[in-house]
């Protein structure tokens, strides 16, 4: 096992640096520790081990011991975090905060090299996993050797290997009792489903690593042949849609699987049919929290949701009003024989105190000048303006409420328009040309 680790770095040029260790104080990592104590001196490797705690089994905290002990030992460093105590306790959760550890491990210890002891049989767990849920030649490839910063040299060991080779270095190492509960998934398939498999071949594990290999090779070229595709389709992260919709079926969905990659954590075969429905339809579709898919002008792309701004200023009299980039005058008018004229900077209206400069939130009405006063929503408002979705949420609006009275820069509410003397000039001064 020392020679496939010490390959591994050669491969990878690993040298003369630190190594963020994830460590569980189980047998794989334990492995890979011994295995990389024995090489750090020859490649010149600064070993930590990162451990974290997610505060969900009793045993944790004698993990946590062993850890320092363990790193006391062969003489190596140590970084332990705990998850807060009111974090999820979900499989999903744990993963995300055990990831952003590691993500914090490596920037505490200015590496960009992380390594994790996942072995040939968590391969073989993850492709079933995937399987089941709905995958893709790409699922198939189960876990990777190297992705961003993480790094994976026991993948081609199987778990009796590393077992082996713990109990010839004569190493102690903890059990994690939770990996026996088949509440969890990945448990099942270990302890219920694999078993199956071996009586129908006990030599699965091979054949079913072939598999990942396979699919590995064959991604490959279809990735080449995409990315030859995208050269020609996609420009400023803006996909050709004449050029896009003129392909097969086929090459589509595999665009859509490779542009919408971050923005999507499950692309299954429903998720990229639905994409590409709503592009052939030109429908905008939410992809998550923070973006959307929009087709417009000729072409697909990603844009993303506006945080709404929550600044309020409110209004109790006359007077002028700094709110973020724009300043607004109120005045009383005091001439009666006034001729009425609105325009992008200056409006009258009728209206009583208070009021407040916002932006637009769920609720808000608006009749434009000329309505008869009939209420309608905002938004519907915005899309007849044909304002953009992006500059939507930029929009300062003056309110009664949840009425609008003036869109600033736009259009005043026929709601609020002058009937007698009794009403109010309103001027608006830019800092900047917004509107």
């Amino acid at each position: 096992m020392l020679r496939i680790v010490e390959n591994f770095l050669i491969e990878n040029n690993i040298k003369n640096k630190t190594v963020v260790l994830g460590f569980s104080a189980g047998p794989d990592s334990c492995t890979l520790a011994l295995l990389l104590n024995k090489l750090k001196e020859k490649y010149n490797l600064q070993i930590v081990l990162a451990y974290f705690n997610h505060k969900w089994r009793a045993e944790a905290e004698d993990e946590e011991d062993f850890t320092r002990n363990f790193a006391k030992k062969y003489n190596l460093k140590y970084f332990i975090e705990c998850a807060n105590s009111d974090a999820k306790k979900t499989e999903e959760k744990a993963r995300e905060l055990r990831y952003n550890f590691f993500k914090n491990a490596a920037k505490k210890f200015n590496t960009d090299t992380v390594f994790l002891a996942h072995n040939k049989n968590d391969n073989i767990e993850t492709l079933i996993y995937r399987l089941i849920k709905g995958t893709s030649i790409k699922g198939l490839r189960s876990i990777p050797k190297i992705r961003d910063i993480y790094y994976r040299p026991l993948l081609d060991s199987k778990k009796e290997d590393i077992l082996a080779f713990l109990a010839q270095e004569g190493q102690d190492y903890m059990i994690d009792l939770s990996n026996e509960d088949v509440k969890y998934k990945r448990n099942l398939i270990r302890k219920k489903i694999l078993p199956l498999f071996k009586e129908i071949n006990p030599n699965y594990i091979e054949n079913i690593n072939n598999l990942i290999k396979n699919a590995n090779a064959q991604s490959k070229i279809i990735e080449d042949k995409i990315n030859e595709i995208k050269k020609e389709l996609i420009f400023d992260n803006k996909i050709n849609y004449e050029k896009f919709t003129s392909l097969k079926k086929e090459y589509r969905y595999e665009i859509i699987d490779s542009f919408f990659s971050d923005e999507l954590k499950v692309r299954d075969f429903k998720t990229i049919k639905k994409i590409d429905d709503n592009i052939l339809s030109k429908k905008k579709l939410s992809l998550n929290s923070e973006s959307f898919l929009s087709v417009k002008n000729n072409f697909i792309k990603i844009e993303k949701k506006s945080n709404r701004n929550k600044n309020e200023l409110i209004i109790n009299n006359v007077g002028e009003y700094d709110f973020e980039n724009i300043t607004l005058k109120i005045e009383k008018n005091e001439n009666k024989n006034i001729k009425i004229k609105s325009d992008k900077k200056s409006c009258y209206l009728n209206f009583s105190f208070p009021l407040v400069l916002r932006h637009r939130k769920n609720g808000d009405k608006f009749s434009p000048f000329g309505a008869n006063s009939q209420n309608k929503k905002l938004k519907d408002y915005l899309i007849n303006q044909k304002i953009e979705q992006s500059k939507k949420d930029e929009l300062i609006l003056l309110c009664k409420n949840n009425d609008v009275c003036w869109v600033l820069g736009y259009h005043t509410s026929d709601k609020f328009k002058v009937i007698d003397n009794n009403f109010y000039k309103l001027t608006l001064e830019q800092k900047n040309e917004r509107y």
